[in-house]
C-alpha cells in the first residue's frame, strides 16, 4: 500500500477535511469532513481527490430540487391527462426508442415547433375542444391528414370511433 497523503485542512467542493479516521473495511483511507451545510461525513480519500464526493449529499438534494422545480412547476401539469397526451405525441415523433416511432417519426411525421412548448399546446387544446373531464376514449388527439404533422391546422379532438376510421391504408 502506498503512503497516505494528508488531506487535513483541504477543501473539496463543499467538504472541508477535519481529520483522518479508521480505514474502510476495504483498507481505503478515510477522512472526517464537515460540509458547508454543517453536516459531518466520513469520505473515502479517493472519492475526495477525484471529485466523486463534493458534499454530504446536500448538493445532490439541491440540484434535484432545482431540477424538479424547473421541470415540474413550470406549468404544474406533469401528471395531467393532457400532459400525457402531449408527451406521448412528442415521444412517438422524436424518440427512436419509442415503440410507435416507426409509425410516426420514422415516417417523417413531426410536431410543429410551437407545440414543443407544453403551454402553447395546452392553450390550443383548450380553445379547440379538449375536455379534461371526458370519459376515456371520448376526447383523443387525432390528425386529420394521417400523413401530416401534429400542428393546429391538422389536429382535432375526437372519440376513438372517429379516430379508428381515420387511418392510413396499409401497403
Amino acid at each position: 500500500m502506498g503512503k497516505v497523503i494528508d488531506l487535513t485542512g483541504q477543501k473539496y467542493g463543499r467538504l472541508s477535511v477535519i481529520k483522518r479516521v479508521e480505514n474502510s473495511k476495504h483498507h481505503a483511507s478515510q477522512w472526517l469532513c464537515i460540509c458547508d451545510c454543517g453536516n459531518e461525513v466520513v469520505v473515502n480519500s479517493n472519492n475526495l481527490r477525484t471529485g466523486h464526493s463534493v458534499s454530504c449529499g446536500c448538493a445532490r438534494k439541491e440540484s434535484t430540487r432545482e431540477w424538479l422545480e424547473r421541470y415540474n412547476t413550470k406549468h404544474g401539469m406533469a401528471k395531467s391527462r393532457l400532459y400525457v397526451v402531449w408527451n406521448g405525441m412528442k415521444g412517438r415523433t422524436t424518440n427512436p426508442n419509442n415503440t410507435r416511432y416507426a409509425d410516426y417519426g420514422g415516417r417523417g411525421i413531426k410536431v410543429c415547433k410551437e407545440w414543443l412548448d407544453f403551454a402553447t399546446f395546452q392553450k390550443w387544446a383548450i380553445e379547440n375542444g379538449y375536455d379534461e373531464h371526458a370519459k376515456y376514449g371520448d376526447c383523443t388527439l387525432d390528425r386529420i391528414d394521417v400523413n401530416g404533422n401534429y400542428e393546429p391546422t391538422n389536429c382535432r379532438w375526437v372519440n376513438l370511433v372517429v379516430q379508428a376510421r381515420n387511418k392510413r391504408r396499409k401497403q
